[in-house]
């Protein structure tokens, strides 16, 4: 087998998803022509496929040292840094292709996606606006852009960018997705459904309507329509990760615990070592009773992610709950240092060291949320107020109650409880 037979095998199978034959045909063109850049790429994104960033990255490098002005290359190492996770490097890289070809909207895309993940939304926009300003009629860059500005709370905006997609493309079942999303985010159920519904009619299989529906037949109450589209969501999706984390965290806020547990465990399956799905999962098996089984995820969730402030918050209850103080301590902690501003743990963190006999830790904590943070915070007031009876302080406890009352809004359970102790106070 000659390089152009091996090469011309490879593509077939390649297009025809015959992925380890591809693979092994492109190693072989290699073996005859080592300096091929289209080969070298070719090997390199499946490579990138299969998660062996590493040696895609080196083919791809390599690639380079062959062309240096190769954009294609470029553009296809900006991706492979973006997918491992290397922002900086990422933008970098994509910057230099997007400078020598203003017109590659590929690479513009990719750009702005480096910023999105990097935080950097005004960035990610201005780039996203840059490559319709070069190019207006490009739906591509233009329903990323509708997406964008969806996610930073401009509905009406990207509704009206997705509708102009769809009158230009009214085949384009993606900006239809959107429009959709739309819809069901502003809590209109009948045209968040007619939009999935003419998703299906144009392809049937398409995971993201399935998705959806199974979501607003959920809250409809239909829970066996929403497992008919969630299966068939799962059966089409080529993100089963994905869609097995959102689906057990949708499953576990509707308190069906039971199928949040078989998502996440579906989730580990393929991904073992995610920090989200063990930091969830560990969450769902401590409300079911399984403390050990629960502490045991939640711990592998800081091994793959030390700073993942979920997990030390959910290790932090889940100490709490046993009495196990010191380490309930020591969790609330560190997830304030990853999240300084995290009022809900400083509020868990005050209460722990006020039910470990820690009351003055337990008032600077409070004290620190309502002077700092947030001056109405009502948990804040009701625990503050509750120390102060701890340390006899019974005149700023009934100040600290009062106040409680002042800012808890409808919380009528909070109101009462401040209000019985109000009472008792009263009778000393």
């Amino acid at each position: 087998m000659d390089f152009q037979e091996a090469y011309a095998k490879g593509n077939e199978a390649l297009k025809e998803k015959r992925i380890a034959e591809a693979k092994d045909l492109f190693k072989k063109a290699l073996e005859l022509k080592p300096n091929d850049i289209y080969t070298l790429n070719k090997l390199a994104m499946i490579l990138k496929e299969e998660g062996d960033f590493q040696q895609a990255m080196d083919l791809l490098e390599r690639s380079l040292k062959l062309k240096q002005e190769d954009l294609y290359t470029n553009y296809l190492l900006g991706n492979a840094y973006l997918e491992q996770g290397d922002i900086e490097k990422a933008i970098e890289t994509l910057e230099s292709t997007v400078k020598r070809n203003p017109k590659d909207k590929y690479a513009r895309n990719s750009l702005a996606l480096a910023y999105r993940m990097k935080g950097d939304y005004d960035q990610c926009v201005a780039t996203l606006n840059e490559a319709l300003r070069v190019s207006p009629d490009d739906l591509y860059n233009k329903l990323s852009l509708a997406t964008v500005i969806f996610e930073q709370g401009d509905a009406a905006q990207a509704e009206k960018l997705a509708v102009e997609i769809t009158k230009k493309d009214p085949q384009n079942v993606t900006a239809m997705v959107l429009i959709g999303r739309i819809h069901l985010e502003s809590g209109d159920l009948g045209g968040a459904v007619t939009h999935f519904q003419k998703v299906l009619s144009l392809d049937a299989k398409s995971s993201e309507a399935h998705y959806y529906l199974g979501r607003i037949c959920l809250e409809q109450n239909e829970s066996a329509k929403a497992a008919e589209h969630f299966n068939r969501a799962m059966q089409s999706g080529s993100d089963k990760l994905s869609l097995s984390k959102n689906l057990g965290v949708i499953f576990m806020d509707k308190g069906m615990l039971a199928e949040a547990q078989v998502e996440f465990e579906r989730a580990l399956a393929l991904a073992p070592a995610d920090p989200f799905t063990l930091n969830n999962l560990g969450k769902l098996l401590v409300l079911q009773g399984k403390h050990e089984q629960g502490v045991a995820h939640l711990k592998k969730a800081l091994e793959a992610q030390p700073d993942y402030a979920f997990a030390h918050y959910n290790l932090g209850q889940a100490f709490r709950n046993t009495r196990d103080y010191a380490n309930a301590i020591y969790h609330f902690l560190f997830c304030l240092k990853y999240e300084p501003d995290d009022i809900y743990a400083m509020n868990r963190l005050g209460r722990t060291f006020l039910e470990a006999g820690l009351p003055g830790n337990a008032k600077d904590v409070f004290r620190k949320v309502i002077d700092s943070l947030a001056p109405d915070e009502a948990y804040a007031h009701f625990g503050l107020a509750e120390t102060c009876e701890a340390l006899e302080e019974f005149e700023a406890a009934l100040e600290g109650y009062r106040r409680t009352m002042a800012v808890a809004g409808e919380n009528k359970v909070l109101k009462d409880r401040a209000a019985a102790r109000i009472k008792e106070l009263q009778k000393r």
